[in-house]
């Protein structure tokens, strides 16, 4: 780290008078705070980060100085060193900044193996936390469990399912398997039909029984909600822009439906769900004939409900919940159980880097089957391309606490562009929008209701934000810009 670093991300925390997810900054001007060893955990846990001391976050990042810097490091080194589960090993930086000392420490995340980093005397559940935005949210119990289950290799989509039997699962589709793998694999011809089903991870054996395992199960059983009532697809069609919003007679939803079976039945009938509530454009070729084309391009949506199904949380934990598919006016929403998992980070899903697998036995059987996956790690890549092909905008993923979102827009407001040129016209015109409909103060949410772009992210990241650090937008509390009721006002000059 160096002071070139910790000056940048003070006049970060200047511009937009906020913290960040990498930055933070600490008041020490009347001793060591008593609070920071829940940043401490989060930086570990997540991206890392810069922990500033010496800064007063109530008065813009005001530099207000450190009580002492020599038992400032002290305190830090001892916290890091003794207090916190495993060690941090941090770089600390004091420095004299605006006629003042501060004390800039740096962060790194762990090793994915060593995770969660956790606060001794509070811990492992009341002290080990995770960086969302700007604040340092305590782990859930099932974001404790995750980490502990993926450094423990625990393969969920293995697991026995001890209430089921072997005549649980469609005796011609495994014959039909067996028969295929044996052909690709010669040393499996020799193996009984029972042997080739273990060694396949399609059944187990519990009490000298054999039973199906999870993946087993969800892929060839007769009908796996009678195991796991909640390992189902909910789809809906919304008649407008976010939950709650009702059609012309009151309904809530346009079409619903609970789509359930195996992995591959499920697939199937949400893929027919989605193309029966699609809007459909009639085009007409250089040839005269007449061409179909959907809202949105089906092989992207497919790759979509196809990952959520092979990727989503098999484990206890997760069990009760299930895959949702919400189509909108404007977009259409994927979410699954379970976030990334293992050391995956969100700048690599649409890289050619080879992903780890939560449920490699699923993942392994559909690809021998050629039905549901056929060329591994292409998925994402096949959603953007599709995407693209279609002059719509790029699919955005968001990795969320405990599950991952996918969702494909259709069109920003009625304005699509299919280029930067475009995109930067579209984000002018709604910042002009925002200046004329906040001479009134107004939320974040009638903001974007008013845009009528429902992503949180992308309306403070292109737009609000953007004005603010222009000074033609202002909050309305700065004193707590955290306000959950705070709202935004044109500035007039």
């Amino acid at each position: 780290m160096k002071r070139e670093d910790v000056i940048e991300a003070i006049e970060t925390l200047r511009k937009y008078n906020s913290e960040t997810n990498r930055i933070e900054a600490k008041t020490a001007s009347g001793g060591f705070p008593k609070k920071c060893y829940d940043t401490f955990s989060s930086f570990s846990n997540k991206y890392g980060g810069i922990i500033i001391f010496g800064l007063n976050e109530e008065d813009n990042f005001k530099t207000e100085g450190v009580y002492d810097v020599s038992d400032l490091q002290k305190q830090i080194t001892a916290l890091c060193c003794d207090s916190m589960e495993p060690a941090i090993r941090c770089d600390i930086l004091p420095m004299e900044f605006e006629g003042k000392n501060i004390i800039a420490v740096k962060v790194d995340e762990i090793a994915q193996n060593k995770k969660p980093c956790y606060y001794k005397p509070k811990g492992l559940k009341n002290g080990s936390y995770f960086r969302e935005g700007d604040r340092d949210e305590l782990m859930s119990d099932y974001e404790i469990y995750a980490l502990q289950s993926y450094n423990d290799h625990i393969i969920e989509d293995l697991r026995p399912n001890k209430r089921a039997t072997i005549n649980d699962l469609d005796k011609e589709q495994l014959i039909e398997y067996i028969d295929k793998i044996k052909l690709e694999r010669p040393n499996f011809s020799k193996k009984s039909f029972e042997e080739c089903l273990l060694l396949c991870g399609i059944v187990d054996t519990v009490d000298n029984s054999l039973v199906p395992t999870l993946a087993g199960t969800m892929i060839f059983g007769s009908f796996p909600q009678s195991f796991y009532p909640q390992l189902f697809i909910a789809c809906s069609v919304i008649p407008g822009l976010q939950i709650g919003d009702v059609g012309e007679f009151g309904e809530r939803f346009l079409d619903n439906k609970r789509i359930e079976g195996t992995i591959e039945e499920m697939l199937s009938e949400t893929m027919k769900f989605l193309r029966r509530n699609m809007k459909t454009r009639v085009i007409i070729n250089s040839d005269g004939k007449r061409i179909d084309k959907p809202e949105y391009p089906l092989e992207a949506l497919r790759e979509a409900v196809a990952n959520a199904l092979i990727h989503r949380d098999y484990s206890p934990q997760m069990e009760n919940v299930y895959i949702s598919v919400f189509m909108y006016n404007d977009r259409i929403e994927i979410l699954n159980p379970g976030g990334l998992y293992g050391i995956n980070k969100m700048d690599k899903i649409t890289s050619s880097t080879i992903m780890e697998t939560r449920n490699p036995t699923i993942i392994r059987i559909l690809e021998e089957k050629s039905s549901v996956i056929e060329n591994r790690h292409t998925g994402i890549p096949t959603m953007i391309r599709e995407m693209e092909d279609y002059n719509l905008p790029k699919p955005e993923f968001y990795d969320e606490r405990g599950s991952f979102r996918v969702i494909f827009r259709n069109d920003f407001s009625d304005n699509k562009y299919n280029n930067e040129n475009e995109q930067e016209t579209f984000i002018e015109k709604n910042k002009n929008k925002v200046l004329e409909f906040c001479v009134v103060p107004k939320s974040a949410k009638e903001i974007r209701n008013y845009l009528n772009i429902q992503s949180r992210r992308y309306v403070s990241i292109n737009i609000l934000q953007p004005l603010i650090s222009e000074g033609k937008l202002s909050y309305t509390n700065m004193n707590n810009i955290k306000d959950k009721n705070q709202k935004y006002i044109t500035v007039n000059k």
